[in-house]
């Protein structure tokens, strides 16, 4: 597949456009995440350091008022609450003996609230709680706020919940509440998402300017090994055609080798036939001589329709399919005639499923010129009355193996030596090239043409066709 050049700008602006969105979305994605942790540290850093100094300050009191009041009393709650209330920064505290038990407040301004239970069982494993809130009504922590031109007076908030537990004994008390002044914590967390913005920024900007000059280097790369492949496929496509047109050209020159060797035993029984007329030596009313005129010129016309048939099929565009056993019913039809006049009974057998095995047409039309001119060749070298035989075999993988077998004297030794050379026959009027054509023919056909046995007994041709396929 080759992809038009006119057209691989806009699909790389597109590709380079989605990598881009995409990078956008995993550096945002990542930005926030990041963004998140930091604040959260940033925020609980506080929790972490009132809870170090409220309980300090437990065990000071606890120490001071030692025998005045009982550890973990109200008074000593709230006198650790008023001590650290006195930290800079610092609003307002409540403190709370548990969820369902609320101690008191410094000031005395700041409105009650609960301890929520979740909370609770969150600060008895002495984990303090910070809850930014970027902008919040005084008036919600207050009871007495004056509103400045009739607007809520809003600030930044951070609220703290903490156990109060002595550094001693490890024994949780109470708990308590702080509003903070968070004015230096919102610049500190201002600060913090301009820093993430920026660096998540040059991240992204880096990373786009590396993957959009990695995904044009790498499409410039496609781009060539494209044009590449463009130039190697068409020249495969033109060597193909080249190999095609060759490997018909030689087929065809085959086949008409076939037909002129075919006809030339009838042309010189005709010429001999015209000759004795001419010298005046036949005789019009000799019926058998006209007889055998007519049977060779017949045999001519049929070897031409054959060989035109052929050649048709090998040009036509339209194809079909013959199996094993079509190919055989074929070949008898052809050579029936001529095996009856010469007294020959020809018998066909197979093995094997030969009705799965399918050859295309033109293929087939090529086994079946072998094939009629061995069985010929079998007929002529047999005596009346014996029986030659054409075998069908179906071999695994969906390939073929004909046999042709006759009961003739077999061959002398000198033509087997050269028995598929163009200038060997074993006819006294062949001209030697018809077994040398066959065999060229199954060459083309990827078979192989063997001279299998022979022998008083008889001669046995073989034909094998490998590159067949079989049919469920």
């Amino acid at each position: 597949m080759t992809v038009n050049p006119s057209n691989q700008k806009p699909i790389i602006l597109w590709v380079i456009t989605g990598v881009l969105i995409l990078f956008l979305a995993v550096v945002g994605g990542l930005a926030f995440e990041l963004r998140k942790l930091l604040r959260s540290h940033v925020i609980n850093r506080d929790g972490e350091v009132f809870m170090v100094v409220a309980s300090a300050e437990v065990d000071r009191v606890r120490v001071q008022n030692e025998g005045i009041f009982d550890s973990g009393a109200d008074e000593e709650l709230l006198e650790v609450a008023l001590n650290t209330s006195e930290i800079r920064g610092i609003l307002g505290v409540q403190v709370y003996k548990n969820a369902n038990n609320y101690v008191g407040a410094f000031p005395i301004s700041i409105k009650r609230s609960n301890l929520e239970l979740v909370d609770e069982l969150e600060l008895l494993q002495k984990r303090p709680i910070s809850r930014y809130h970027a902008s919040m009504k005084l008036a919600d922590i207050f009871f007495i706020i004056e509103e400045e031109d009739g607007e809520p007076m809003m600030y930044p908030i951070l609220e703290i919940l903490i156990p109060l537990f002595s550094l001693t004994d490890g024994e949780v008390s109470g708990f308590a509440q702080y509003y903070m002044d968070a004015g230096n914590l919102a610049l500190e967390l201002e600060e913090l998402d301009d820093n993430v913005l920026y660096y998540a920024g040059g991240a992204f900007v880096l990373g786009a300017l590396l993957s959009g000059g990695l995904l044009y280097w790498a499409f410039r790369k496609l781009r060539e090994v494209n044009t590449l492949l463009e130039d190697r496929t068409r020249n495969l496509i033109s060597a193909n055609h080249k190999l095609s047109m060759e490997s018909r050209t030689a087929a065809i020159g085959a086949i008409t080798s076939h037909l002129i060797h075919g006809l030339k035993s009838p042309l010189q029984g005709i010429r001999q036939f015209v000759t004795a007329y001419s010298n005046g030596e036949g005789n019009g009313s000799d019926d058998a001589v006209w007889q055998d005129a007519a049977e060779t010129t017949e045999q001519m016309q049929k070897l031409i329709n054959e060989v035109m048939e052929v050649l048709q099929d090998r040009g036509s565009e339209y194809t079909y399919d013959l199996n094993a056993r079509e190919v055989g019913t074929l070949v008898d039809e052809r050579v029936f005639h001529y095996a009856e006049t010469k007294g020959i009974v020809l018998k066909l057998e197979e093995s094997g499923p030969c009705d799965s095995i399918q050859l295309p047409n033109d293929r087939a039309n090529l086994i079946v010129l072998i094939l009629v001119n061995l069985v010929r060749n079998a007929i002529d070298a047999s005596h009346q009355g014996t029986t030659v035989k054409l075998c069908i075999h179906s071999e695994k993988l969906g390939n073929l193996r004909f046999e042709v077998l006759d009961k003739g004297e077999g061959l002398p030794d000198h033509v087997v030596e050269n028995l598929f050379k163009p200038v060997m026959s074993s006819k006294q009027d062949g001209s030697g090239i018809g077994l040398s054509l066959c065999q060229e023919l199954a060459r083309h056909l990827d078979g192989q043409l063997e001279l299998a046995d022979t022998g008083p007994q008889g001669t046995i041709f073989r034909l094998k066709i490998t590159t067949i396929t079989a049919t469920a």
